[in-house]
């Protein structure tokens, strides 16, 4: 579902009131402070001009909202984790794909399911790994995004897709985030396999495209920019350039499909551009 911006309020305003009148009312939003205001999200053009009406009239001092009874009803929990996770029901299913995919490795330690999700078909020769290009097996372009190895592999990965994915799933639909992953995980997986025969996997390449996208989307859309945090680019891409030096390996942790990390930003940055450009309906 889309969202769009009903309204936009300066951080001293007290909604506490104004929220609980919407909810009330059965108009579902939320809240967000995003460049020195509060940003109030609705799921429709109907509910925001509902919402602007109401927020006028409370402005107004209308004694007929004064008189209101707000009733508080603690909401359980579990049930807002529950709806907050499937509200993004695109990013919900890589996150669980992804899940299943750090396991994998653990479970098959035989190796013999893990092959047909590699990119690569492996096998070794005179003591050289070398591996058949994917002719007909068109899943392998996709598949290795969801292969993770370790525990701060999956962690890591899906603290990005859920923050960044779940950014535009939310303004711009289930659509828009599907089409992107495709097109980042195929774009970054086989440029990562054209720079060397190995067993790889992750998300991180569909993370950066999804960063290089929003990046690119705040500065040529910034009345509808992502909460995208400061410094989150920076330190992603600092993260980026130790990889590529070599620091992970460093530490133990393993080589990084650095090739992957560089072209899905570029693939991000590509996209991101193209949105900017082509989609003229208001997010």
């Amino acid at each position: 579902m889309t969202e769009i911006v009903g309204l936009r309020l300066p951080l001293s305003a007290d909604l506490e009131r104004f929220s609980l009148l919407l909810w009330q009312g059965s108009i579902p939003h939320r809240i967000a402070e995003e460049r020195g205001m509060q940003a109030v999200w609705f799921g429709s053009e109907q509910h925001a001009a509902q919402a602007k009406a109401l927020y006028e009239r409370l402005q107004a001092g209308d004694p007929e909202l004064a008189a209101v009874e707000i009733k508080r009803t603690p909401a359980p929990t579990r049930a807002v984790w529950y709806r907050r996770f499937f509200s993004v029901p695109v990013v919900a299913t890589l996150l669980v794909l992804s899940l299943l995919g750090a396991l994998l490795p653990v479970l098959d330690r035989d190796y013999q399911y893990l092959p047909y999700l590699s990119f690569y078909h492996l096998y070794i020769v005179d003591g050289t790994l070398r591996g058949d290009w994917p002719v007909g097996q068109i899943w392998r372009v996709i598949t290795p995004a969801f292969l993770h190895f370790g525990v701060m592999h999956i962690v890591f990965n899906s603290l990005w897709l859920w923050e960044l994915g779940g950014m535009i799933e939310r303004r711009q639909g289930a659509v828009r985030i599907l089409g992107i992953f495709f097109l980042i995980a195929a774009g970054s997986n086989i440029a990562q396999a054209m720079s060397s025969v190995s067993l790889f996997g992750g998300m991180s390449g569909v993370i950066y495209g999804l960063l290089g996208y929003i990046v690119i989307w705040n500065r040529m859309r910034p009345a509808q920019a992502f909460p995208l945090a400061n410094g989150v680019a920076i330190f992603m891409v600092g993260w980026l350039l130790l990889c590529m030096a070599g620091f992970t390996e460093l530490l133990g942790l393993g080589a990084i499909a650095n090739t992957a990390h560089v072209s899905g930003l570029l693939l991000g940055f590509v996209l991101g551009l193209a949105a900017a450009l082509l989609d003229r309906k208001p997010v």
